[in-house]
């Protein structure tokens, strides 16, 4: 059966488009009772009725047909209360970050775990030298049928040490008993910027500033800008002025880095589905295809998935579900790399054609333009940095009925990924230039396996006691092995190929395991699902920590009553559900596989020829996981058969123990890795210290406000979340400083500490700044004011809309998500607004040209003088400040979908059921509220599972999307 519901319950539970059932028919009558049914840990299900937790889901369906993204992260914006998504780059296919109620951890996991059929699958970017990835996006969401947010601990216990961040729970679609049914999906759209990208000059702006700035250089007396030109030309300014001002080319980078109108997309699904008494199938096939706006950046992915489902006696059932997938991923360079396209339309001279006379690229003198840096468009065309995947995972599942209430569930699933890296450098200009040609060839494979046995008993007993009871074993090994090398001087420019390399640069391969072993056990007692209560417990063994720090025990306690059950409101026609609950427990947050506990000895340095060992880490013994101990406690009112409903929750979340790094004394030496990517520091100590708090309240409202009252239907939704971090110890109790990032007591974590930027002078057009950090008196020496926290990276209030309209066989859907409360920082801004310091080498964007004169007292930013604006003191006005500090608060449009079914009559004697023409709009509109602001809001989560984030790096700018579609049944 498929209906179309909108329900809240649970803490925030919010379904869109399809979900699941349990009927019950009552025998003296033909009506049927519809139970909404929720799964949860390790393919478990449960009715809303039965939840003590906090659980939100959202159909495959909804996911599948309002979002053309590659990955579920992104289509899960705005969805549902304490949930977060975001991305620091554009990427078709990029990773992105999902935050369940706050952050979890300074360097622990802050990303939920994925849990698919009951079974964990691996997630996160896994290439090694791709600028962004996400294996995630292998599946193919046209092949779930829903997708579960587990938050608090009721809910998430069950999976024990890494559930501290919360657990995501995808199930797929599988068949149903009765006649073969064919479904076909047709999709192709177009591409553009999310928002306005930040605009560089032009080559006359360009001259026209760097004239000023000369202008105002207190050694140039008597220049004005009107002469600078001629004296440039003329030799006097120098040899750089001379050149610049002699070129009358006019070059826009950003053009010659872009596909021309737009960059194209398509997708492709069909599935079969059915089934009999004995068996049910679903097989589906995916073809998916996505080009940025920008060249020789795409991913593109093909699926297969396959699931049978065999009775095979009353007592014993078989299930299979195979699913494969392939994908290629090309990415480009970031940051502060020069074949950066980014990077390039801003830096780049506006007077390097891209092109010389005779329609060749222009490649400069020895590999590079005139200002150093590269021909993008060039390497964007002979570069390439791409990524081939191959996923297989497997899961079969075995059940037999021991007795009529007592059941015994085997499961065993491996999954293999397989990634392929390449990364060309052209020997003719750019990075591989110097190595006349450079390739990195990398192939890492992991291995998962999860093996578990599942006993479960259920059974009623007075017409109104339910007890619903499970045992579980899990055991869980990942094994990863990676080998690669990197080579020079190549022969040609076509052969790409490490053999055709002669001179070797580097090499890399290594193999690492992990395991996990555990057993649980849940209980569940309602009466008349009047009064519930929930227990759980689950001991974990990991393989990564020291003998006696290896084991711990995580719970939870569930409770809640449903006041909608007695007798007083049990016949009520208005009251359909009214039930508080209340939830506490301690779950574990893994710690990634860098921060190890041991002393290690790395023989990877060649000293004259032989095998040097390095020291890595210092011992702690007593290092474990950090701890989580969510409390969560709500409101679920249903009024008028549940046409509108209400959910309300406040939660607090503690995580204790954190993982932090320790300072040691220079004596004491010790040399830890500190990141993915082997970064080290020098004496310190990974430990369990510090406690981290995040709290805060969950609103949701969905109403039928009009239900098929001549033909035509509103639906409307609305969620939101306050959410409050606060780091409550340290160390020491003492501050934290990394740059512009601080970790300290009673802040949020990883806030923004610098000066506050207090504007320009409007007598003289000098830089000032608060002196104490906060307000009250300025200065005009940057050395001279105190550095203060600044605002968080963290959105205060976030959440999302809906509604739906439907008039007989039209159909508008819409979607909307909103932050606000967080702040983004610009980290190249000091290039890029460099009041002349670094103009005349990197010309930055063209809101520099908003500086002050004495007809613009009140300008954006100051004086604009040769080689920097330093006010009263001896540091620029480009230094780190909150003048590059933006307000992230932002509304986005993340759907409009409208939609005609061609039903009934229409279709008579074609053979098809169904058939929906639709046009969708994804990210269609964007209003940040700060104008200032040049990039893009979703910036505030980043692009790591670390609690940095809300800092642009140059990336590849997010999508719009506007796409035609065709939806088929017969």
């Amino acid at each position: 059966m498929n209906v179309k519901l909108h329900v809240l319950s649970a803490g925030a539970l919010f379904f869109l488009g399809q979900v699941s059932f349990a009927q019950k028919a009552k025998k003296d009558t033909t009506t049927t009772q519809i139970d909404e049914v929720v799964m949860v840990g390790f393919g478990q299900k449960k009715t809303v009725k039965e939840l003590t937790g906090a659980v939100g889901t959202v159909s495959g369906k909804a996911l599948a047909q309002s979002s053309s993204s590659a990955s579920i992260e992104k289509a899960l914006a705005g969805t549902m209360a304490g949930v977060q998504t975001g991305a620091a780059s554009g990427q078709p296919g990029g990773f992105a970050s999902i935050r369940v109620r706050g952050v979890s951890s300074i360097n622990g996991n802050n990303n939920p775990i994925i849990v698919m059929d009951g079974v964990r699958i691996n997630q996160g970017d896994l290439t090694q030298n791709s600028t962004t990835a996400n294996i995630l996006a292998n599946l193919n969401s046209s092949d779930f049928e829903s997708v579960t947010i587990l938050k608090d601990a009721v809910s998430t216990a069950i999976y024990g040490a890494d559930a501290g961040a919360g657990v995501v729970i995808i199930t797929t679609k599988k068949g149903l008993k009765g006649r073969p049914r064919f479904s076909l999906n047709f999709e192709q759209g177009v591409a553009a910027t999310a928002i306005k990208m930040p605009k560089g000059l032009n080559a006359q702006e360009w001259k026209d500033l760097m004239a000023v700035q000369i202008a105002n250089n207190p050694a140039n007396t008597g220049i004005t800008a009107a002469m600078v030109p001629t004296l440039a030309i003329g030799g006097q300014l120098g040899e750089t002025y001379k050149f610049i001002y002699s070129q009358n080319q006019d070059t826009d980078w950003l053009n010659a880095v872009r596909n021309k109108g737009g960059a194209y997309f398509q997708n492709f699904n069909g599935s079969i589905a059915g089934g009999n008494d004995k068996i049910s199938y679903y097989t589906s096939l995916g073809y998916y295809d996505q080009n940025s706006v920008v060249k020789n950046s795409y991913f593109k992915r093909i699926s297969n998935s396959n699931r049978i489902e065999y009775k095979a006696t009353d007592r014993f059932t078989l299930a299979t579900d195979i699913q494969m997938s392939y994908s290629e991923i090309s990415t480009l360079s970031s940051g502060g790399a020069f074949s950066n396209p980014m990077l390039a339309y801003l830096f780049n001279y506006p007077i390097d054609p891209v092109f010389n006379p005779d329609g060749s690229y222009n490649l400069g003198v020895e590999g590079r333009l005139s200002n150093g840096l590269f021909n993008s468009a060039y390497l964007q065309n002979v570069n390439s940095q791409k990524a081939k995947t191959a996923r297989v995972f497997a899961n079969l599942q075995a059940e037999y009925k021991i007795l009529k209430n007592l059941t015994y569930r085997f499961v065993a699933a491996p999954e293999y990924i397989n990634v392929e890296e390449d990364s060309y450098n052209t020997p003719l200009h750019g990075d591989g230039y110097n190595y006349k040609g450079r390739l990195y060839s990398y192939t890492t494979r992991y291995f998962n396996f999860n093996i578990q046995n599942i006993l479960s008993y259920n059974t009623s007993f007075g017409d109104k006691h339910n007890i619903n009871a499970s045992l579980i074993q899990e055991a869980y090994s990942s094994q990863q092995r990676i080998i690669g090398a990197g080579a020079s001087n190549v022969g040609a420019p076509f052969l790409q190929t490490l053999d055709s390399f002669v001179i070797p640069i580097a090499t890399i391969g290594n193999r690492s395991k992990n395991s996990r072993a555990g057993y649980a056990a849940t209980v569940h007692y309602d009466y008349d699902k009047l009064l519930l209560l929930d227990a759980s417990v689950r001991r974990d063994k990991l393989s990564n920590f020291w003998p006696g720090q290896k084991a711990g025990t995580f719970w939870s306690l569930g409770a809640g009553v449903d006041l909608a059950r007695m007798d007083v409101l049990k016949d009520s026609k208005t009251v359909s559900q009214m039930k508080f609950i209340i939830s506490y427990g301690q779950v574990g947050n893994q710690l990634p596989v860098y921060m190890s506990p041991y002393t290690l000895y790395r023989y990877s340095t060649n000293y004259d020829n032989n095998a040097a060992a390095t020291i890595i880490n210092v011992d702690n013994p007593n290092l474990s996981w950090e701890k989580v101990n969510p409390f969560n406690v709500g409101l679920d009112v249903g009024l008028w058969n549940n046409n509108l409903t209400l959910s309300a929750a406040y939660y607090h979340k503690k995580t204790k123990d954190l993982a932090t790094f320790v300072p040691l004394s220079p004596s004491q030496g010790g040399i830890s890795e500190t990141s993915p990517g082997g970064a080290t520091t020098s004496s310190v100590r990974i430990e369990n210290v510090g406690d981290m708090v995040n709290k805060g309240f969950e609103l949701t409202i969905n109403a039928n406000i009009i239900n098929n009252r001549d033909g035509f239907s509103w639906k409307l939704g609305v969620n939101g979340t306050f959410n409050k971090n606060e780091i409550t110890s340290l160390y020491g109790g003492t501050d934290v400083i990394s740059g512009t990032n601080i970790l300290r007591v009673g802040e949020a974590v990883n806030s923004f500490y610098m000066r506050k930027w207090a504007g320009v002078d409007p007598s003289n057009g000098n830089p000032l700044w608060y002196i104490n950090g906060v307000d009250g008196a300025t200065t005009s020496n940057y050395n001279q004011a105190q550095r203060a926290v600044q605002g968080t990276r963290i959105p205060k209030f976030f959440g999302g809309a809906n509604t739906q309209l439907a008039y007989k066989g039209f159909t508008l859907d819409a979607q909307l998500s909103f932050g606000f409360g967080n702040k983004i920082y610009d980290s190249w801004a000091n290039y890029l607004f460099s009041d002349g310091q670094y103009t005349s080498n990197y010309p930055g964007y063209r809101a520099q040209l908003d500086y002050w004169t004495p007809d613009n007292p009140n300008a954006m930013n100051p004086k604009p003088i040769e080689g920097g604006n330093r006010g009263t003191g001896s540091t620029g006005a480009n230094s780190a400040s909150s003048r590059f500090l933006y307000k992230g608060d932002y509304w986005r449009l993340r759907t409009l979908k409208i939609a005609y079914n061609f039903k009934g009559d229409l279709l008579r004697g074609t053979g098809l059921n169904n058939v929906e023409i639709y046009v969708l709009g994804n990210n269609i509109w964007t209003n940040v509220t700060d104008k200032n602001l040049q990039y893009d809001p979703d910036l505030q989560l980043g692009g790591s599972s670390t609690a940095l984030g809300g800092t642009s790096n140059l990336d590849l700018p997010a999508l719009k999307t506007y796409s035609i579609g065709v939806n088929l049944s017969f």
